[in-house]
């Protein structure tokens, strides 16, 4: 244990007026530095059991076991005024989303700010204090119960040092990227994590992202469709793991035999008899359902995959962002993932209509990178 560590100031919240007190302290504040502790094991919502925030000199530990009025505290995470920081935050938003019913606006997450200010992709809290703060934090408290009380000093220490040294990172890295004029880009890509985490969040969304779901007919498409947006609201409902109601693959197999009854159902991939007896008659409504729709009412079917030989093009374009990356001296991965490079490569290999609904694929990413790809590319396929 260094001093530094010795020397925390640690304050334990446990009642509604104590965290209101502090939340009208921090929102007067510019910046705090936030972190979550949850246990997700066997439930669909994760089950929060401690609240970080820091100013950069104390570290207030928030105890949502005990309090009921999270208002305060919502009204601060979105507050406009008070820039909201994390380290790697997807796992955060869900958080509050669950606990506050809103996700933290404005916010700033370190791991992106990172991969501009240094071109470290996907960088861990450890080596990020280590890199700015020369500290070694250990973290041996990772796989803690959060929810039991009383904490250990230890757990406490652990959460603790988690907002302090990100309160004391955040303003360096900010003067990095206002160097290289590109905080407004790591702005724009937290803002299209949020947007990102709400399309994960929505069924709707995100049904046709089942592997080979593109095999499958339009008819079984639109059985898949209602099976996964159905999982979703029985996984909510019972608080429990998608996969415990139904695994992916066992989707895709009802969705490409349409059983019509229990003794095809019973052979399903990776159906288990507790599932059958709980869902199948559920399922044949749906498969029911479905057959009675005419051809017109059918899912539209899915794109296929590129041909092997759009592979060529592919690495073509990764080679041109990693050099316009360098160029840059941001980390590639951040300039252009996978989910951005997939629309590019099927829009110039045959010409398919380009989706811009991603907010990634705006904003300064389109003109420093997509543009000109798209230029290259057409020119030079």
């Amino acid at each position: 244990m260094n001093d530094q560590e010795q020397a925390l100031n640690i304050i334990w919240v446990a009642d509604n007026a104590s965290l209101r007190s502090w939340c009208e302290y921090w929102v007067e504040l510019p910046v705090i530095a936030v972190d979550t502790e949850f246990i997700r094991r066997s439930t669909y919502y994760p089950i929060t059991g401690l609240i970080q925030i820091s100013e950069g000199e104390k570290a207030v530990l928030i105890d949502p076991l005990s309090i009921d009025d999270w208002g305060p505290l919502r009204d601060l995470m979105i507050d406009p005024n008070v820039m909201k920081v994390f380290h790697a935050c997807s796992e955060d938003l869900d958080v509050f989303d669950r606990l506050l019913g809103v996700l933290p606006t404005p916010f700033y997450d370190t791991q992106i700010g990172e991969a501009y200010a240094n071109a470290q992709w996907s960088l861990s809290y450890v080596k990020l204090i280590h890199a700015y703060l020369n500290i070694e934090v250990a973290k041996d408290e990772t796989r803690s119960d959060w929810l039991q009380r009383p904490l250990t000093d230890a757990q406490k220490r652990y959460a603790a040092l988690d907002v302090v040294y990100l309160a004391q990172v955040y303003p360096q890295q900010i003067e990095k990227l206002k160097t290289k004029n590109m905080l407004d880009w790591v702005l724009e890509d937290c803002e299209s994590l949020k947007w990102q985490y709400q399309q994960n969040s929505d069924p709707e969304q995100n049904w046709a992202n089942i592997k080979t779901a593109w095999r499958l007919s339009p008819e079984g498409l639109t059985l898949l469709r209602l099976l996964f947006i159905w999982r979703d609201e029985q996984a909510r409902k019972e608080d429990v793991p998608k996969g415990q109601i139904l695994k992916d693959r066992t989707l895709w197999a009802l969705a490409k035999d349409l059983p019509s009854h229990h003794r095809a159902i019973s052979t399903t991939e990776e159906l288990t008899g507790r599932q059958h007896r709980l869902y199948g008659d559920v399922i044949l409504e749906k498969v029911h359902w479905v057959k009675g729709l005419s051809p017109d009412e059918y899912q539209f079917a899915l794109e296929i995959p590129l041909p092997s030989k759009a592979g060529e093009l592919t690495k073509a374009i990764k080679a041109f962002v990693r050099e316009q990356a360098q160029s840059l001296e941001i980390a590639p991965e951040a300039m252009m993932k996978r989910k951005l490079l997939d629309p590019l490569v099927r829009h110039l290999f045959d010409g398919s209509e380009m989706d811009w609904q991603n907010p990634a694929l705006l904003g300064w990413r389109r003109e420093a990178i997509v543009n000109p790809v798209l230029e290259k590319f057409k020119s030079n396929p």
